[in-house]
């Protein structure tokens, strides 16, 4: 089993194997494969839990228009373009100026540790658009989609330039600085670490829609973190589930959700369909 991924894991292998936090699930590597993909799964399993994704997932979408100056959203933290099909078509022709709407809430700032992520869009006042027209599929936008893009300096940096079609590996300057598991983020580009040798990350490149790109030599690389409730609820539920389940032997199943992971979780919760 390998160590690809098509997202983001809540957590990395060093934080799950740590018998500090998490009472050490497995010793050695020999497992590391099968929890790799354990936290996958338990990170998809969080974001159904809560009904929204944390990690900043690059994509276009298409709504329908709400008749109304307001345009309700899933989680966002940044947008490239407002786009309208106003012939029906299709063809989304006609595109909104940056100055035709704002994000609210104003002050939401997804791009900081404390931040939360913007839910709608509005036709400014001041702008050429009196509001989003009614009809299906009218509107096209294309951004930055989640919860909150919460980069933090690794102090650690490209040891050599990065072309566009170098898909497994990367330098850097220090390597220690790297866990399995983690987002890393290279000007817009994410990548997922996969494997770490001395200062070699091998890495999966173009993580959650983002392009494959070229990054100069000492280009700095970013870890993406996430909300630290929302992180240890997913470590706790892989740790449960490993070590309760490795050696197939009796055990006593909670007829609700674990209390710890409940708690961790719940101010995360998002109302079905909200």
């Amino acid at each position: 089993m390998g160590r690809e991924a098509y997202r983001s894991l809540y957590g990395d292998l060093t934080k799950l194997k740590d018998d500090t936090l998490l009472k050490d699930p497995a010793a050695g590597t020999a497992d590391d494969d099968e929890l790799f993909q354990l936290l996958l799964a338990m990170s998809d399993w969080t974001d159904h839990h809560c009904n929204r994704h944390f990690y900043p997932l690059t994509r276009t979408i298409r709504l329908d228009g709400s008749g109304s100056s307001r345009l309700m959203l899933p989680d966002l933290v940044s947008l490239d373009h407002v786009k309208e099909d106003t012939a029906g078509d299709g063809s989304f022709g006609e595109t909104w100026a940056a100055t035709d709407y704002l994000l609210e809430p104003y002050n939401a700032a997804p791009e900081q540790h404390w931040g939360l992520p913007h839910t709608a869009v509005r036709a400014r006042s001041g702008g050429t658009k009196s509001g989003f027209s009614a009809g299906e599929q009218r509107f096209e936008l294309s951004g930055v989609w989640g919860y909150r893009q919460f980069r933090e300096h690794s102090g650690a940096a490209l040891n050599g330039a990065v072309g566009s079609s170098d898909i497994r590996t990367l330098t850097v300057t220090a390597g220690a600085q790297f866990h399995v598991g983690q987002t890393v983020m290279v000007g817009r580009e994410q990548m997922l670490v996969t494997a770490i040798t001395d200062d070699v990350l091998s890495v999966s490149r173009g993580l959650n829609g983002t392009a494959r790109a070229s990054h100069a030599d000492r280009a700095v690389v970013y870890i993406l973190r996430w909300p630290a409730s929302v992180e240890r609820a997913t470590l706790i539920q892989a740790a449960r589930i490993w070590t309760r389940a490795a050696d197939f032997e009796p055990f006593y199943v909670d007829s609700e959700l674990d209390t710890d992971v409940r708690l961790l979780l719940e101010p995360y919760r998002k109302l079905a369909g909200g």
